[in-house]
């Protein structure tokens, strides 16, 4: 039945689509607060569904068994030990505004988060011992084997190890180290995680706000939870139905332990809906059409003339622009081979210079962006750990005898000085390669790919494109599988202190690189943390040394576009509270549905 529905609603939005003028027929303004349009609500409601559209099929729904980025319904359903503190940002006009939670998940700041199954989370000084007070009155889904028990130490314990000892789980395939150096123990209702060296605790510590926890006793029947049916977790909604290629539903738990912290509602039982419906479309345009006819509620749009064409053509839309770090990719180059081109530095400074990333920046994003967002861009919160373009021009290198550039200038465009370096190094007359990427639905990876391939052809560099799909191209990073290039994700800003972009045999050290200057400056961080200014201005005097050697290049990234209905109440943005937390401010969102009935949806 439910395919059959979603169908129908598809279908009739190419209908109206293609009647000139009948976007936005029927559609009242919103108040302005003077008597002019329908009055919103103040006081939150329950009721109602929240309409949202993905790109794709979830790839899995067990976190231990795959990345968060194949997992997207897990935050609906499962919970972390702790998670980002709502109230903490802008949570409706009522919140303090520390952290804006408008990144799909980099953000993760210490003083930012809250307890969510452990009550508290503690440790020692010497960053050795953390433990974790876990939470009572916390009870799982009522579904077989939990059926609606309390949570217990033992379940967050259990849910842990596999993450740290299972050879497949992100956790043990990013931080391996770490995990070989924990053990995790039970006391009494505390989780107790000892550590062998506490440079590995940022690691661990920031991770409790990422890895979900599943109850024992269904672990144990099921082994594991890839089959969506067996989904049961602690989280404000249910997972009840999933149409692969269709949509997928969550409803309303009930038996929900979670309260609104601040603002009109507070103390209010979260969530406030009854049901969250997902459909799957992998057309934007169709995505779009959804969105200016009120089919759905929140959408964002990574297009500059979409977003564009949607301001212009649906004025009672909300929306804001803002700078992401999920999903952004920079080109990586396998430095470890010494056959390859790729280890001589004057290679990557050539590839670099080779790039007009101005025009990329104006002919994809209308000009508004940064140039520089590699290793990590900049964000309000890390603003002290990033260091801006104009303030690497003069930091210089001597990139030819007698010749240098500042590394500001590896950001600017200069083909003749490229060719130059590519014949000092061995290769006049070029050299050919193959380059592996993601053909997103939104060409958000393709465009500038493209682009950049016709710039390496000019100065002799023949670049072929190897798209994959979505879980091909996941399994190829999480292996580091490729021969020369890729075009491949940059671990969000929440990690910058640990330089995993960088550093390490994780997936997302593309480069393999190991430098004994940057591990030097990783080691710095990791024994300031928690001192989180101390890192800041650590990784900010890295940056012209790493940037410096090129060993990535790191793309122009434009504004994304995020648009809500009016009758979207207590938001503002919002995309992730936490670190990587999916879409979990939805529980905290309420339908104004006379709002939406008076606007004529």
């Amino acid at each position: 039945m439910r395919r059959a529905k979603t169908r129908r609603i598809i279908m009739w939005v190419f209908l109206i689509t293609a009647i000139a003028g009948m976007i936005a027929v029927g559609c009242a303004p919103p108040s302005d607060g003077n008597g002019n349009g329908p009055t919103p609500t103040e006081e939150p409601q329950h009721g109602g569904t929240l309409r949202l559209a993905a790109a794709e099929d979830p790839v899995n729904f067990d976190d231990a068994v795959a990345a968060h980025y194949s997992t997207p319904t897990l935050k609906q359903t499962n919970e972390e030990v702790w998670t980002g503190d709502w109230a903490k940002g802008y949570a409706g006009g009522y919140g303090t505004n520390e952290s804006p939670w408008t990144l799909a998940g980099g953000l993760n700041r210490l003083e930012h988060k809250t307890g969510a199954l452990a009550e508290t989370v503690e440790w020692t000084e010497d960053l050795t011992t953390i433990t974790l007070h876990i939470r009572s009155g916390v009870h799982w889904h009522d579904k077989f084997p939990a059926d609606g028990r309390e949570v217990t130490a033992e379940d967050v314990a259990y849910s842990l190890e596999r993450q740290y000892t299972d050879p497949g789980a992100y956790m043990y395939m990013t931080y391996p180290d770490t995990c070989a150096a924990l053990t995790i123990s039970v006391v009494d209702n505390t989780v107790v995680l000892e550590l062998a060296n506490p440079l590995y605790f940022v690691d661990v510590v920031s991770m409790l706000d990422y890895m979900c926890i599943y109850p024992k006793d269904a672990l144990e029947i099921f082994g594991d939870f890839t089959d969506w049916e067996d989904s049961i977790g602690t989280g404000p909604f249910m997972f009840t139905d999933y149409v692969p290629g269709d949509s997928y539903t969550y409803v309303r738990n009930d038996n929900y332990w979670r309260t609104n912290p601040v603002g009109p509602g507070e103390g209010d039982q979260l969530p406030y809906v009854d049901e969250v419906e997902i459909y799957i479309v992998p057309d934007v345009s169709t995505t779009d059409t959804l969105l200016m006819t009120g089919q759905i509620d929140i959408g964002t749009i990574t297009d500059y003339e979409r977003a564009q064409a949607m301001i212009a053509n649906v004025p009672d839309l909300n929306y804001f622009k803002y700078f992401e770090d999920y999903g952004q990719a920079a080109i990586y180059f396998r430095t470890d081979m010494q056959d390859k081109p790729y280890s001589d530095e004057r290679v990557r400074w050539a590839l670099s210079l080779a790039i007009d990333n101005q025009l990329i920046l104006d002919t994809l994003y209308g000009g508004e962006g940064f140039l520089l967002d590699w290793p990590i861009g900049y964000f309000e919160p890390y603003k002290n750990a990033y260091v801006p373009l104009e303030e690497l021009e003069d930091d210089m290198i001597e990139v030819l005898p007698g010749e240098s550039i500042s590394v500001a200038d590896l950001y600017g465009y200069n083909p003749e000085l490229a060719q130059g370096l590519l014949a000092d190094a061995g290769y006049p007359d070029g050299f050919s390669a193959q380059i592996v990427y993601y053909d997103d639905p939104a060409g958000l990876f393709r465009d500038p790919l493209t682009m950049v391939v016709a710039m390496w052809a000019d100065v002799g560099v023949d670049v072929d494109m190897v798209p994959k799909t979505y879980s091909e191209f996941a399994t190829l990073s999480y292996f580091r599988s490729y021969n020369d290039m890729i075009y491949g994700w940059i671990s969000g800003v929440g990690t910058y202190m640990k330089g995993i972009n960088w550093w390490g045999t994780g997936m997302y050290n593309q480069s393999y690189l190991d430098d004994p200057v940057l591990n030097s400056y990783r080691d710095d961080m990791l024994g300031a943390f928690p001192n989180e200014a101390a890192m800041d201005a650590i990784h900010r005097d890295l940056m012209p040394y790493l940037l410096g050697k090129a060993y990535a290049i790191g793309l122009p990234s434009g504004y994304y576009y995020r648009f809500w209905w009016p009758w979207v109440r207590n938001y503002n943005g919002e995309a992730s509270v936490g670190y990587y937390n999916g879409i979990n401010f939805v529980q905290y969102i309420w339908i104004d549905q006379q709002l939406k009935e008076d606007m004529g949806y």
